[in-house]
């Protein structure tokens, strides 16, 4: 399941790097993907329950958990989408292993999930993949490639802001799944980050924009790619929370940072990203064994 989310976050984020190339699109891009996910999240559980709501009371910690899930996750995708205006998607990718560098650390609190000191191996070799990455050689680079590797500096730092939102959010998504279950926990997130955008896209004025979306023919296939990003967003974070409510919360996330794999292979066949590819190569390999040496422990 962990496998399968991160294969399917690749995906999703590189549907929506191909729609964040039409300018001003990020909060509209959330609040229908999202919103689409929090729709076929709340039919299977309407389904499989008869009920929109579970049965009983919802323990307080649900709801501490939910309002951090919710909110980190709505901080996290909004910087993510920054990065993804910027950044090459095959370079940009490969830093979402950074969270394996504290992604150990709330469920050693919270659920008393120690890791191995073969998991602090693999922070470290998680570190070096990064240093790699970022390793520059001096050499002369055309205007337009030197264009890339400053908004390739600036994407990272965007990241960065959602790499530490992510370190957070798999721990308070595990308290809301084993709280209520697998499709409720994802039913209401997805509902409320998608609500969170909705109220963003009122704040900066872009009603006009969504109503373009859905009304001009030519944005058409812009709002079916949108759409499929939800449906994507359904599988990727259902296998998820399924896969986080049966195992370990760091073994799970070090598992889904298998990612920037997939991620690298959009970069290079999609996006047809080639640049430092040698480089690329060898940084994604090394943080992601890093992240697989945290799974292994």
């Amino acid at each position: 399941m962990a496998l399968s989310a991160a294969f399917f976050q690749a995906i999703g984020a590189a549907i929506k790097k191909k729609s964040l190339q039409v300018a001003g699109m990020n909060n509209i891009i959330g609040f229908i993907s999202f919103f689409t996910a929090g729709i076929i999240f709340g039919i299977f559980f309407f389904f499989s329950t008869g009920s929109l709501w579970p049965h009983g009371i919802l323990p307080e910690n649900f709801w501490i958990a939910m309002f951090w899930y919710a909110g980190l996750n709505i901080v996290a995708y909004w910087f993510m989408y920054r990065a993804l205006d910027l950044a090459e998607f095959n370079h940009l990718m490969p830093f979402m292993t950074l969270t394996s560098l504290s992604v150990i650390i709330p469920p050693m609190i919270i659920f008393h999930e120690v890791p191995s000191s073969l998991s602090f191996l693999g922070i470290i070799v998680v570190v070096v993949g990064v240093l790699v990455m970022n390793f520059k050689k001096p050499q002369k680079l055309s205007a337009k490639n030197e264009l890339q590797k400053k908004n390739n500096q600036k994407g990272v730092l965007y990241f960065l802001a959602t790499a530490a939102c992510f370190t957070i959010t798999p721990t308070a998504a595990k308290i809301t799944v084993l709280g209520s279950s697998v499709l409720f926990a994802s039913f209401l997130v997805h509902i409320l980050i998608g609500l969170g955008f909705l109220t963003m896209m009122f704040v900066f004025g872009e009603q006009e924009k969504i109503k373009a979306l859905f009304l001009r023919p030519e944005k058409r296939m812009l709002l079916i790619g949108i759409i499929l990003a939800g449906l994507v967003a359904t599988i990727q974070n259902g296998s998820l929370n399924w896969a986080l409510s049966l195992a370990p919360v760091a073994s799970v996330m070090a598992i889904n940072r298998t990612m920037p794999l997939f991620a690298f292979l959009i970069g290079v066949f999609y996006f047809k990203e080639k640049t430092n590819l040698k480089q690329k190569i060898i940084a994604t390999v090394v943080m992601v064994l890093g992240a697989i040496m945290v799974t292994l422990s």
